[in-house]
């Protein structure tokens, strides 16, 4: 049985989705908070910080499913084992007129092994992250907003390394490079990234924040170019 499900699972992503594209945002990202919302995800009581956010003047393709997919595998992530995420479900509110919203997508750690890495990831832990995207009337950037942190073990039941929510931020990155200015080609498509540190939308220390695990209040914009 459970090998019939992961068969249904990979033959219903193997169909492609229809997707939207939006013109190009001329934002990148409206604040949460000003319109009723939070960098921190609705976790347990608490939340954990949405600590990247990716441009809404990014290349449209890279603000769909199937494009930041993509991208996430070039820099490392894939979107599951074997595509089948069974992490808890944790919700977000962007302040963009939706409330409380489920993820668009969770990536895990792929090790260099798309697909099958992120299976190995769930044994040992590593990075992973959740996406949401903000993209109602009430504030349509289109931007992607992130909450990345680097999780114990399957042993110590995918808990928040200490210090996790600031190392899951710089492996991400790290994966990219780490640089002001980034070029990476994968899959046929060149990638040029610019990265921003905005340090006026989280409060540093860990008030509010899943785990009481303290984090340094950056959050890195990311504007992504495809060519």
């Amino acid at each position: 049985m459970h090998l019939l499900f992961i068969f249904l699972a990979l033959a219903v992503n193997a169909f492609p989705i229809t997707e939207v594209l939006q013109e190009r945002s001329s934002v990148d990202y409206f604040d949460p908070r000003e319109r009723g919302g939070s960098l921190l995800d609705s976790s347990a009581g608490l939340g954990e910080p949405l600590n990247v956010i990716i441009s809404g003047k990014s290349s449209p393709q890279i603000l769909t499913p199937s494009g930041f997919l993509k991208y996430a595998q070039a820099v490392g992530f894939s979107d599951g084992c074997l595509g089948i995420n069974t992490s808890g479900e944790q919700q977000a509110n962007l302040g963009d007129g939706h409330g409380l919203v489920g993820t668009m997508a969770l990536y895990r750690q792929s090790f260099g092994i798309p697909g099958l890495g992120s299976c190995l990831e769930t044994f040992t832990g590593g990075s992973h992250f959740r996406v949401w995207k903000q993209d109602r009337p009430d504030a349509n950037s289109g931007a992607l907003f992130l909450a990345v942190s680097r999780e114990e073990n399957l042993a110590h039941k995918h808990t928040i390394a200490p210090n996790g929510y600031n190392i899951g931020r710089c492996v991400f990155l790290l994966q990219s490079s780490m640089k002001g200015f980034i070029i990476m080609s994968f899959n046929l498509k060149r990638y040029t990234t610019t990265i921003q540190d905005i340090t006026n939308l989280l409060e540093p220390g860990s008030q509010g924040v899943n785990h009481g695990i303290s984090q340094d209040g950056i959050v890195k914009l990311l504007t992504i170019t495809i060519s």
